[in-house]
């Protein structure tokens, strides 16, 4: 199996187990670990861009870090002892992100410049995402090898299980209208594919339909109609990683930017155009941000 990144930190099979001190967790299938493409040094991880698309939020060394889109004007928003998932943005251009410890996560809003950060939430999980409408989270408890995936208000009421835990379930990405929610699944065989549900977890489905010869498709994103969804195939030891983007309906997929070198492109985020990504990529050796058209064309590397 190839790498498989997770996009908040931790290390254990299940939640109130001691966890990593860094951001950075590979785990292939989550529960056995798999050599894989990995930049010798701490690279510049997990792309999220800001709703105007003028600035892009990153995570490096544990801390998260704001970049214009143009690659001018790196910033770091955080410094803290303790490890940070990885960061999202609101409508009103605000920038969230969690930390775990004591067996919970603090969902911490800031201002785009990091000042006047306090904590939105604080749920006996881990890895929270706010909802669009920022009424709501969801967040995952249990072991690797299964997952919950429950919602909760702000204030750790009305929580629902939106997942069975039969399984796993990570990834958990709101769609725009906060109607749906994306995540990474298994099929019955085993492989990790890209499911898609109702919030309230009913009628969930398998979206993505990769061959296994290409890899594991996880780490879903919303474009910003809510008509796509971009997702990373995570590809055996050696072989060329790609972003992929599906049709939210039909599941139709198609790679991008296609390459057979032996690097990973990993980690798709879009910019409010709908036109272009940003992602992370050891193309050079170590990870970093890059921002690509939504076609393939016109990749530019935006951190060194």
């Amino acid at each position: 199996m190839g790498r498989i990144l997770v996009t908040f930190f931790l290390c254990c099979s299940a939640v109130g187990l001691s966890a990593s001190p860094r951001l950075r967790v590979r785990f292939g299938g989550q529960s056995s670990r798999v050599a894989a493409q990995t930049p010798s040094t701490p690279g510049h991880e997990h792309p999220s861009v800001s709703l105007d698309g003028s600035r892009i939020a990153f995570v490096s060394g544990g801390d998260i870090y704001v970049i214009h889109a143009d690659g001018t004007g790196e910033a770091q928003l955080t410094r803290t002892p303790e490890a940070e998932a990885s960061p999202a943005w609101t409508r009103g251009g605000k920038i969230t992100y969690s930390v775990f410890a004591d067996n919970a996560s603090r969902l911490f809003i800031a201002d785009a410049d990091g000042r006047n950060a306090r904590v939105l939430a604080t749920v006996p999980g881990r890895a929270p995402v706010l909802s669009p409408d920022e009424t709501r989270v969801i967040y995952w408890t249990g072991s690797w090898t299964s997952t919950r995936l429950l919602v909760a208000t702000l204030d750790g009421s009305a929580v629902r299980q939106v997942t069975d835990g039969s399984s796993i379930a990570w990834n958990a990405q709101w769609s725009p209208d906060g109607r749906q929610i994306a995540y990474t699944g298994r099929d019955a065989g085993g492989v990790l594919h890209v499911f898609v549900m109702n919030a309230d977890g009913s009628a969930p489905r398998q979206l993505t339909h990769i061959p296994r010869a290409e890899g594991e498709a996880q780490v879903p994103a919303w474009s910003p109609d809510g008509h796509q969804i971009a997702f990373q195939v995570t590809p055996a030891k050696g072989k060329p990683g790609h972003i992929w983007i599906a049709d939210a309906e039909t599941g139709v997929a198609r790679k991008v930017a296609v390459h057979t070198q032996p690097f990973v492109d990993e980690v798709p985020a879009w910019f409010p155009d709908g036109k272009r990504l940003a992602f992370q990529s050891n193309r050079t050796g170590r990870m970093e941000i890059w921002v690509i058209n939504a076609n393939g064309a016109g990749a530019r590397q935006m951190t060194r």
